[in-house]
């Protein structure tokens, strides 16, 4: 019968897998982040283009209604901009979080890992040990027939 060198396998199995989850969660919070930055870009040149014809139907004569109109919509864009940027510093923490969980479950793994090598080194060792005594012995006892 087999002994067991690593007894700790299930909990090692575990780290690999909870490295997965977190590597997952990671890449799912690092794609929300990169979406929203995206999306924060585009209404930042959306509002540069829309400055850019306000000040052209400026130069050519603007009604009071175009006015309201173009007030309006700038307000809203600000708003809309704002909001972004704060769901975009949100989703920044929150990707940066999920970097810290992955780094703590890669290194729970990493060291998981060296252990179960050093178990196995340490039981090579004691393997090798006793194939040199039992190797010994019966040079021993074939040196006592001769």
């Amino acid at each position: 019968m087999q002994q067991k060198v690593f007894t700790l396998e299930r909990v090692l199995h575990f780290r690999r897998e909870t490295e997965k989850l977190r590597k997952l969660d990671f890449v799912t919070a690092r794609k929300e982040f990169e979406l929203a930055k995206d999306r924060l870009r585009r209404e930042e040149e959306e509002m540069e283009r829309l400055n850019l014809e306000f000040m052209t139907k400026q130069i050519e004569g603007i009604s009071a209604l175009e006015l309201q109109l173009y007030s309006d919509f700038f307000l809203k864009k600000s708003q809309d901009i704002l909001c972004q940027r704060e769901e975009v510093t949100t989703l920044d923490q929150t990707m940066v979080e999920k970097q810290d969980d992955l780094i703590a479950a890669a290194t729970d793994k990493k060291m998981m890992e060296e252990l179960k090598k050093k178990k196995i080194k340490a039981h090579e060792k004691v393997v090798a040990e006793k194939e040199q005594g039992f190797l010994d012995e019966i040079a021993l006892r074939t040196k006592g027939f001769e």
